[in-house]
């Protein structure tokens, strides 16, 4: 967090300086200071896609129609709904079948693009309560040296897989267990 402040500080105007400090907030469940800093971001440059990030907090502190209403401003490169993050949303709202609807709506999306093994994917397979799933994902970007698992141990949304022992196993493979 320090070395994150420091280079905000050095860098005022850097979008992703800003955002990466949000995501560094978020990560050590500063979710209030998280979503300050990814308000910042979006007031100074409204379609920066990471700072739309700002749903991860607003999930945590389970301001959800906050949450769904930025999913709704937030698009992928090709201009599609960003449903992974909408079935995210749904799942942890405890609405299931909306859930539902929004993974069959990306799965769908996904047949006209390549599908890319994204961490929101992986969000919605958890929230979705497709342990399986959320599991084969984290070891296929495993396999893939996928820069993403290197947030295994702090990304919140995946606390629901922490006490199985694969999930384990697998911190221990990456070098982030405790040991």
């Amino acid at each position: 967090l320090e070395e994150s402040e420091r280079a905000r500080q050095l860098d005022q105007l850097s979008l992703i300086i800003a955002s990466d400090h949000a995501v560094i907030l978020y990560f050590a469940r500063q979710y209030d200071r998280a979503i300050e800093q990814f308000r910042a971001v979006l007031a100074m440059e409204p379609n920066f896609a990471r700072a739309h990030m700002v749903v991860y907090p607003y999930v945590e502190k389970g301001m959800f129609p906050e949450a769904l209403a930025e999913t709704n401003k937030w698009r992928h490169r090709d201009g599609s709904p960003v449903w992974e993050v909408q079935a995210y949303v749904y799942t942890r709202w405890g609405k299931q079948q909306q859930a539902e609807r929004a993974l069959a709506e990306w799965k769908r999306g996904s047949l006209t693009r390549p599908v890319v093994a994204t961490w929101v994917v992986l969000e919605a397979y958890v929230g979705t309560g497709r342990k399986e799933e959320a599991l084969a994902l984290i070891e296929k970007l495993y396999r893939e040296h996928s820069n993403l698992v290197t947030t295994l141990k702090v990304e919140p949304a995946l606390d629901p897989l922490r006490s199985d022992p694969r999930f384990q196993e697998l911190l221990q493979r990456v070098g982030l267990a405790d040991h």
